[in-house]
């Protein structure tokens, strides 16, 4: 398992943050987070977390982005999917590879 991507962007007042990891050649796991405005909603400030499988991480992403959209009601803004830094690590310890990609708008 490797981290293929990582992911920012705003959900109204909210942030999301995530990664897809590359589990194998034609398989990705995709996490991102909903973190709350804290100062804004006290009654939701826990993060929920929103997981997705699939055959391609752009498939995952985009499976991703619409169930954080569903969750929250609102559209994904300023959507940023960057490369991870170099020398990353996986879970299992091992180093990362680093692909370059360009930030996508949703």
């Amino acid at each position: 398992m490797r981290l293929f991507v990582t992911l920012t962007g705003d959900v109204g007042k909210d942030l999301i943050r995530g990664a897809i990891w590359e589990l194998d050649a034609s398989s990705y796991l995709a996490y991102v987070h909903i973190v709350p405005s804290a100062r804004l909603d006290i009654s939701r400030s826990v993060s929920s977390v929103v997981s997705v499988t699939g055959a391609t991480w752009e498939g995952v992403l985009d499976t991703a982005i619409a169930r954080v959209m569903t969750a929250i009601g609102q559209p994904v803004q300023n959507l940023q999917v960057r490369a991870p830094p170099h020398n990353s690590k996986a879970p299992n310890g091992k180093e990362t590879v680093p692909y370059s990609l360009r930030a996508a708008e949703h």
